[in-house]
């Protein structure tokens, strides 16, 4: 074999466990943020469980009534115009003047279906979806404290709250249900695989019975 074929394979094989270091510090890369991730998840379900165990304090009840805000009526008293380099919002273009939606990174926001705000002024009457309000209130300071620029921390409640920082007014109010998003199935449910059986008789057309069922087969 001559020097040319020697040094060509030598470059070769050099090429490739330069490429082979890279590949693997990027895999380590990635592992890693998914293991922070992960950490971080974990942390802000032991926080919820703490604060669950407060839901029935008399102290947490009384707050509770003063300091929610929701996304559709609340004025936010410390919201800020947000870089699109950031966080983008559709709705409000392209931010290509430096600013595209007022958000306040200070304080958590609620949101409930419509169907569910049918209290008094637009508020809750379901007493086990008051008490998720009210005591995922108590981990605003932690979600405060622990939410980076850039990205968005929630907690939905399987009765149908979901408290969001930062806070935002929505596009549409009243059309976000947590409990029938991807990730909230997913994490309440786990995998599994599914036989639906659906009722195809003539009275399904009544009503729109045949279009319910298949939103609801859609959700599941």
């Amino acid at each position: 074999m001559g020097k040319l074929s020697i040094l060509s394979i030598a470059l070769l094989l050099l090429l490739q466990r330069n490429v082979d270091a890279a590949i693997f510090e990027k895999e380590q890369q990635v592992k890693a943020v998914f293991e922070q991730m992960e950490t971080d998840v974990l942390a802000f379900a032991d926080e919820i469980e703490r604060v669950y165990q407060n839901r029935c304090d008399i102290e947490t009840l009384n707050q509770c009534g003063r300091s929610n805000f929701n996304d559709c009526t609340s004025t936010y008293p410390n919201q800020m115009c947000m870089d699109s380099s950031e966080m983008l919002v559709s709705a409000c273009g392209s931010g290509s003047n430096g600013c595209n939606a007022l958000w306040d990174k200070t304080q958590t926001a609620v949101r409930i279906p419509a169907r569910l705000a049918n209290g008094q002024g637009g508020n809750p009457s379901d007493d086990d979806l008051v008490e998720s309000i009210c005591y995922s209130r108590l981990a605003e300071p932690y979600m405060i404290k622990n939410n980076q620029d850039g990205n968005q921390m929630y907690y939905g409640s399987a009765t149908g709250s979901l408290r969001i920082i930062p806070a935002q007014h929505s596009e549409v109010c009243g059309l976000y249900d947590p409990r029938r998003r991807p990730w909230f199935v997913a994490a309440s449910s786990g995998p599994k695989d599914v036989v639906i059986v659906m009722d195809v008789s003539g009275s399904m057309e009544d009503y729109g019975r045949m279009e319910l069922a298949k939103q609801s087969a859609r959700t599941i």
